[in-house]
């Protein structure tokens, strides 16, 4: 091993760094300089970063650059670009549009209900209809009338607005409509239409979060994770409204959650004081097993990153077992397009990979990112960009089906996958 500028004779460090980095116990802001190479980055000081000519990289032994890098420097922002990993295949396809029914034209919300190979929709109309439509023979039944209480003294946070939001279970019995970023919700047994179960989130920061819920299935019923208040999430019977577990309180307020598709874990897209995002997954079975702090004490619990003043971010399942989140970095200013893909069971991250961008899919084989300029399709184990369609930014996976969708105006817009 060489000797190097460090002083010390060790393993050298993957990435560089400018001479002002170091210092013995430097707490200097930093810049990450990509190198084009994947993730590969040397770090600089803020000075160099705004100086006339180039930084001056040392290489540095692995330790030292990890003590900037990790523990006592202060990462501001990322310069240069990535190298993006690109295997090409054939693009899934091809497009399929379907212009939507008159009465289904400028929709506030469509979510795909689990009819095998038909392409049903459960709809909410601009008139607060709920609807059911096969887009394949294009008819459109009613199902029930908007159960939602206005919320007139609603405060946006930043950009957040109330958002009208359809949730389906994998059964297709039971749906719920909630306001995102307000403080109501509802669900209803699909069958008959009638409302179930009356969700209150809370009245403390409900503005910052879509409203927390998730359906599952458990001992052979339709089962809904929501919020009960900021710091609490209860489990209940989808079609009776009977709670199942009660609502434990904790740390965090949480948001979006998402169950896996075999219902195993669950995942909640939330944040604390000060604040700061954090993604969390436990274990779901433990959970509707009756151990009620399971989300934030209980044993299975994981916490797989934290960003700070980051939340509300793409999240989703690749599998069971899988969970990849969007963006790489620590803070919301400092972040980098790309995916962090981690392993549910012991919250180890597994892999990180430039370029993802736009809300999350996954079939369980691929990772699809619906950047602004069109759907983008990703190996979600080797990183790798397999193809793009452009102008195609999908708002949902319809995974009975096997295809993506979203609207181009009043025209459904869908991708076989298969």
């Amino acid at each position: 091993m060489d000797v190097h500028v460090c002083g010390h004779v060790a393993e050298a460090a993957t990435g560089r760094l400018c001479r002002h980095l170091l210092g013995p116990g430097d707490e200097s802001e930093f810049v990450r300089v990509l190198r084009g190479r994947a993730l590969e980055y040397d770090l600089c000081c803020t000075a160099c970063d705004t100086a006339d000519q180039a930084p001056e990289f040392l290489v540095v032994c692995a330790g030292c650059a990890v003590r900037v890098d990790e523990e006592n420097g202060t990462h501001v922002g990322w310069r240069g670009e990535p190298g993006i990993a690109e295997r090409p295949e054939p693009a899934p396809g091809p497009l399929v549009r379907t212009p939507l029914p008159e009465a289904l034209r400028g929709a506030l919300d469509l979510a795909p209900l689990p009819d095998g190979e038909n392409p049903a929709w459960l709809v909410l109309t601009r008139d607060g209809a709920i609807v059911r439509w096969d887009a394949g023979t294009g008819v459109v039944a009613e199902i029930a009338a908007d159960p939602l209480p206005p919320e007139p003294g609603f405060k946006p946070f930043i950009d957040k607005e109330l958002t009208p939001r359809l949730h389906v279970a994998p059964r297709g019995d039971a749906a719920a409509i909630v306001h995102d970023y307000g403080r109501y919700g509802a669900v209803l047994a699909l069958a008959t239409g009638e409302v179930t179960l009356r969700l209150d989130g809370g009245d403390y920061w409900e503005n910052t979060v879509p409203f927390s819920l998730a359906f599952t299935e458990h001992g052979g019923r339709t089962v809904v994770a929501h919020r009960t208040r900021w710091n609490a999430l209860a489990v209940s019977d989808a079609l009776t409204g009977a709670q199942v577990v009660p609502g434990g309180d904790g740390m965090l307020f949480h948001g979006a959650l998402h169950a896996s598709p075999g219902g195993r874990h669950i995942v909640s897209d939330a944040w604390a004081w000060s604040p700061v995002g954090a993604v969390r997954v436990w274990d779901l079975r433990r959970w509707l097993d009756g151990n009620t702090d399971e989300p934030e004490d209980g044993p299975s619990a994981r916490s797989l990153c934290h960003r700070a003043y980051l939340w509300d971010h793409p999240v989703c399942w690749i599998g069971d077992d899988l969970v990849a989140v969007a963006g790489i970095g620590g803070d919301e200013l400092a972040l980098l397009d790309g995916a962090r893909v981690f392993d549910a069971g012991t919250g180890a991250e597994i892999l990180a990979f430039p370029g993802p961008r736009g809300a999350f899919f996954s079939d369980g084989r691929r990772l699809y990112a619906a950047a602004p300029g069109g759907l983008e399709i990703w190996d979600a184990w080797t990183g790798e960009r397999t193809a793009t369609v452009p102008g195609f930014v999908p708002e949902r996976l319809h995974a009975a089906a096997g295809e993506l969708a979203g609207r181009d105006g009043d025209v459904l817009v869908r991708l076989p996958l298969r």
